[in-house]
């Protein structure tokens, strides 16, 4: 173990506390929510032009996400597509609202699942630690995230959550791993951040002066990681970050 007695730990979200951040359900009722929107509007539903459109706007985002390090919201990647098929709508249009309502809806109404051993990982490490999320958003917004940890009985244990689509940044961008830290009044030196990703959760907290743990979970191996641990499983994170804390126990 390096580095001196964790206070804090933040988790990425996908892939680290919930599976399943792709669902072809879920991606069937955001569509729909497109096609329900251009209804609304007066305007024909071509469903080729849409799902082009819709094809497009995911690709530009996923670039965006990975080129530029930017984060943008639901009502960015509706109007992205809604540009591709050459429909304009105001900045008030309560359709496009509603269409935004839809997909974070969709997110409750298809869940994703929960890691196995997360939630009861999670109630053992908040006795001992302050517990944060900084996270990635895809099409969903925050606000949806933060619904499916309610739902399981989880989003009182993080009190800081911080969202890219709320930044206007994604990891590795160091603004989101700061906000975090601000936001629970812990210097970065003393936050542990555990995800997925070498690019951007390792990199990214290492980069702000965090320490990092990566999970590669349910057998993945993502080869070599400039972490300071690699866990298999919620169980042995757990376990890794308790004997951390442990430390803290011993006789001076």
């Amino acid at each position: 173990m390096s580095g001196s007695v964790p206070s804090a730990i933040s988790f990425d979200y996908w892939n680290t506390l919930y599976l399943g951040a792709s669902s072809v359900t879920r991606m069937k009722r955001r569509r729909d929510a497109v096609a329900s929107l251009l209804v609304a509007a007066g305007h024909t539903v071509d469903g080729p032009a849409l799902a082009a459109a819709y094809s497009a706007a995911g690709q530009e985002a996923e670039r965006r996400w990975r080129d530029e390090h930017r984060g943008y919201c639901a009502e960015d990647r509706v109007r992205d597509v809604l540009d591709r098929m050459g429909v304009e709508r105001p900045r008030d249009c309560a359709h496009v609202a509603s269409a935004v309502r839809a997909v974070d809806d969709a997110l409750l109404e298809d869940p994703p699942e929960l890691v196995p051993g997360a939630a009861d990982g999670l109630r053992r490490l908040a006795e001992r630690f302050t517990l944060g999320i900084v996270s990635d958003t895809g099409f969903s917004s925050g606000v949806a995230q933060d619904r499916v940890l309610e739902r399981d009985g989880l989003l009182a244990l993080f009190p800081v959550r911080i969202y890219s689509c709320d930044i206007g940044r994604a990891k590795p961008d160091s603004s989101l791993f700061a906000a975090l830290t601000a936001g629970l009044g812990i210097a970065p030196a003393m936050t542990v951040h555990v995800g997925d990703s070498e690019r951007t959760d390792v990199i990214g907290a290492l980069g702000a002066g965090m320490r990092a743990i990566r999970v590669d979970l349910l057998g993945a191996d993502a080869g070599p990681s400039a972490a300071e641990y690699v866990a298999r499983d919620f169980t042995s994170l757990v376990d890794y970050l308790c004997a951390t804390g442990d430390r803290a126990d011993l006789p001076g």
